[in-house]
């Protein structure tokens, strides 16, 4: 500061004293302080969002990320026009994370990613992509496709890089075999990559195994939502990440959008204790109010979905939930598990791998009991065939001969073979 300047601030310090008082000016003093320190700490720093600790990056990150999965779209394309100004919005809010991956909407999600950064606003956000472990046809398709996704993304770095899609097979016959942690491992040494991790989908059992397998991971992504507190690695999956010094992003807060427009049943239990706020609301509230969650990785389909997630996003706290919030989200969990021809399938994923490749878990537990609720045949085709193709998560439900094998298994003691073949004679497939 010069001496014109030391002179200005003089003035102004002494103006604005005998207006506002010397103990109101010394807050004000404070405050501006403490968000000029902050904005030095945490990239794209903005006073109206909140901001977390990834673990043992160092880095801190939006309470609320963008999930560039769900954009709006235009003739079975992204439309880029409307995407552009949605991802610079949210930035402009405070928003510094920006999950993409290399399949996401057949590449076009990455393409969106770059052209919305470009003209400087890369140097605000951690940008995010992932390995499609199932395209790799040979070792060098890990390199390939990083270089591939970094001239997509248009960027030299990726901040956040992960093995899309941990599960079973994965971890089995293609993570191990190719040693890509190792390579991932490379990348980081190379500067490529700042920090590596892997999204994840299958049992707590192997989240633990991938977890402590290597003291290498940074951060982890997985699906977690306060119906799902037993799907897949679940409520403690948080828990023994950050026990693991990880960071923890979590992907589908919304459910795909089932928790953002939710059945009457449901939203009546919400409302019952007197406590009214929107659905997605809720389900990014529960979040927002585990400790060990980083960031919330939210698709948003439109500018209206921007504004409401920021505004949901400045007041995102750990442990922000009163019981009378908690006694309300297991009256909707109860709600939903009410549902006439619920299946009382966890997703805790005992059962596979089935000798037949069905998606058992991911089929009863999510794409059934999802079409239970809304009636929504298409969305739940949707779910069904886009979302599960064999080599992700499974065959579908009639490729199950009836062998039997999962019985023994499943905790539930749930007639698996009779509960496919009803999902079979609804779906068509």
């Amino acid at each position: 500061m010069d001496r014109r300047d030391f002179l200005k601030s003089g003035l102004f310090a002494a103006a604005a004293s005998a207006i506002i008082g010397p103990k109101a000016l010394a807050q004000e003093v404070e405050k501006q302080v403490v968000r000029e320190r902050l904005s030095r700490e945490i990239l794209n720093y903005n006073p109206q969002m909140q901001y977390r600790p990834m673990g043992r990056t160092g880095v801190k990150v939006s309470a609320l990320g963008f999930g560039m999965l769900r954009l709006p779209m235009k003739n079975g394309h992204v439309d880029f026009d409307q995407t552009t100004p949605m991802v610079r919005r949210a930035i402009e809010g405070g928003v510094n994370y920006i999950d993409t991956g290399r399949v996401y909407l057949g590449g076009e999600s990455e393409q969106a990613v770059g052209r919305a950064l470009a003209g400087g606003w890369r140097d605000r956000v951690y940008v995010t992509s992932k390995m499609p472990w199932w395209e790799m046809r040979s070792v060098d398709d890990f390199e390939k496709f990083f270089d591939q996704s970094r001239r997509t993304i248009g960027t030299d770095v990726i901040d956040f890089y992960h093995i899309h899609m941990i599960m079973h097979r994965a971890w089995k016959d293609y993570v191990l075999p190719y040693r890509l942690i190792e390579k991932m491992e490379r990348l980081k040494s190379q500067g490529k990559i700042r920090f590596m991790g892997f999204s994840f989908h299958d049992s707590l059992q192997l989240f633990k195994k991938v977890v402590e397998y290597t003291p290498a991971w940074d951060f982890c992504l997985i699906q977690h939502n306060y119906l799902d507190y037993e799907y897949e690695a679940g409520v403690l999956g948080p828990k023994y990440a950050a026990a693991n010094g990880m960071g923890l992003a979590v992907m589908k807060p919304v459910r795909t959008g089932f928790l953002a427009r939710l059945p009457q049943t449901m939203h009546d239990a919400l409302a019952s204790t007197g406590i009214r706020k929107p659905d997605a609301e809720w389900a990014l509230d529960y979040l927002w109010d585990i400790p060990e969650v980083s960031v919330a990785v939210s698709g948003m389909g439109s500018m209206a979905d921007v504004e409401e997630n920021l505004k949901y996003a400045a007041k995102a706290r750990p442990n922000m939930l009163s019981p009378a919030e908690r006694e309300a989200l297991g009256a909707a969990i109860y709600a939903y598990r009410q549902a006439p021809g619920h299946i009382d399938c966890t997703g805790c994923y005992q059962c596979i791998p089935c000798p037949h490749n069905v998606a058992i878990g991911y089929i009863l537990a999510y794409v059934y009991n999802n079409y239970l609720l809304h009636g929504n045949r298409q969305r739940a085709l949707a779910d069904y065939t886009v979302s599960m193709s064999p080599v992700q998560r499974g065959d579908p439900a009639s490729s199950c001969v009836a062998c039997g094998e999962c019985l023994a298994k499943c905790p539930q003691h749930l007639d698996i073979p009779n509960l496919l073949a009803r999902v079979r004679e609804t779906m068509g497939k």
